[in-house]
């Protein structure tokens, strides 16, 4: 390949491209309550370790270099694993923190989330088992993460882009979700990805200066998030617990500078974080 070419096709990799993306959102749990089997064949895994064997067979390693502070703050990832071929075929990456201004170029959109929410990024199914049930359940084992991991979550916000009716349609009429805003997406090269300024509409929602959609003072259809009616509706007693089926792969560091090798995080002070003043940490897997 002559230098020529080399230079051309970085230009044109590096070229901005503005997608038109619609926001969705609906109360936790993500989907019904009952786990359809996806077969013998699957196995499922909630990722907190950007080092994982099978997280690596689907993302390059310069992404995951690239998001150690992610995994860092308590984000994951789910797979579904192909028994036969011990081959990872379905993905779907949950952030379950507020992203820094530096994280667009993780690829991370500058929603603003509360303390109770988290957001879909990523969704993606090989082509060779996209008509089989384990794109569903994998939505499932992703909520039983969220249940035994960030018992506080009650909303999940996701999104697509609205030329892809693919996507869409798992949101709407697989997930369940309602569409609640509209913004254009900014992409630039494989990973940095941001928000058009001013493109968001209605101009009070997650991506918005305003706040997000699921205030006290701003019901969406669901679950209410005060009053009588704050309980899930079809759990009186509290809200429903899916059991976690998945492997938890989380051999990463818990302490030490080694998960602040990249870029550091800020702590409470508006520092640079280490180890002592932003402890990584999990609620034990057998709570």
């Amino acid at each position: 390949m002559s230098i020529v070419e080399r230079i051309t096709r970085r230009v044109e990799r590096d070229k901005p491209r503005v997608d038109e993306c619609i926001i969705f959102a609906r109360p936790l749990p993500l989907i019904a309550d009952e786990k359809p089997p996806a077969g013998d064949e699957f196995r499922f895994k909630a990722v907190f370790d950007p080092n994982d064997r099978h997280l690596a067979q689907i993302e390059p390693p310069e992404r995951l270099e690239l998001m150690k502070p992610y995994f860092a703050q308590g984000s994951f990832v789910m797979l579904a694993i192909h028994i036969p071929t011990d081959q990872a075929v379905s993905k779907m990456w949950m952030l379950t923190h507020t992203p820094h201004l530096s994280d667009a170029k993780r690829g991370l959109l500058p929603i603003k989330l509360a303390r109770d929410e988290c957001f879909i990024l990523d969704i993606w199914t090989h082509p060779d088992f996209r008509r089989q049930a384990v794109a569903f359940t994998v939505a499932y084992e992703l909520g039983a993460a969220l249940d035994r991991f960030f018992p506080e979550k009650r909303w999940v916000y996701g999104y697509a882009h609205k030329s892809n009716e693919a996507s869409r349609g798992l949101m709407e009429h697989l997930y369940g979700m309602w569409a609640v805003q509209e913004i254009k997406e900014v992409q630039v090269g494989p990973y940095w990805v941001t928000m058009v300024p001013g493109s968001d509409e209605p101009k009070f929602g997650p991506f918005s200066k305003r706040g997000r959609h699921s205030g006290d003072g701003f019901q969406m259809p669901g679950r209410p998030r005060s009053g009588d009616m704050y309980r899930d509706y079809h759990h009186p007693d509290g809200f429903a617990v899916t059991r976690l089926d998945a492997e938890v792969s989380d051999d990463w560091f818990r302490v030490g500078p080694e998960w602040f090798d990249n870029d550091h995080p800020v702590d409470a002070d508006g520092r640079p974080a280490t180890p002592d003043t932003l402890p990584r940490q999990l609620p034990d897997a057998g709570s």
